[in-house]
């Protein structure tokens, strides 16, 4: 019986941990995609400071295996009486959705830098499913 003898298989075992690395990676890398957004977004805003601005946040929450998903907005920030005045602020001026397509190619350049290397598209996949825009403002 013939057998198949790897002279190369130190370098294999290392490639493998190496990706595996990069897709340990993924939710880190999201944490940051989020802070690039959120940075792009707080100076967008009328009011520079209050409940508003400091309600926008970045929020990762895992899908499954080696998948995540970005949450960029805010849940809302209420005056004394209940009036969601963050709302009003998204509708006018639309800080949130604005500061979220500028943020978009650092975060595709994050995730690029990150994913390099991965030979198949279908573990780092394509960036246009990564990104795909779903009513960022949270309301």
């Amino acid at each position: 019986m013939a057998s198949i003898t790897l002279t190369n298989l130190g370098e294999i075992l290392a490639g493998i941990k190496q990706r595996q690395e990069r897709l340990n990676n993924i939710p880190k890398v999201a944490k940051q995609m989020g802070v690039l957004a959120v940075n792009e977004i707080k100076p967008l805003c009328a009011v520079k400071s209050g409940n508003w601005r400091d309600s926008i946040h970045a929020e990762v929450h895992p899908q499954g295996s080696f998948k995540v998903e970005l949450w960029v907005g805010s849940k809302g920030a209420f005056s004394k009486n209940g009036y969601n005045y963050g709302t009003l602020q998204e509708r006018t001026r639309h800080p949130i959705e604005i500061g979220w397509h500028r943020s978009l190619q650092g975060m595709k350049d994050l995730w690029q830098a990150t994913m390099r290397g991965q030979a198949s598209s279908s573990i780092a996949g394509s960036l246009a499913e990564h990104f795909e825009f779903a009513s960022m403002a949270g309301f």
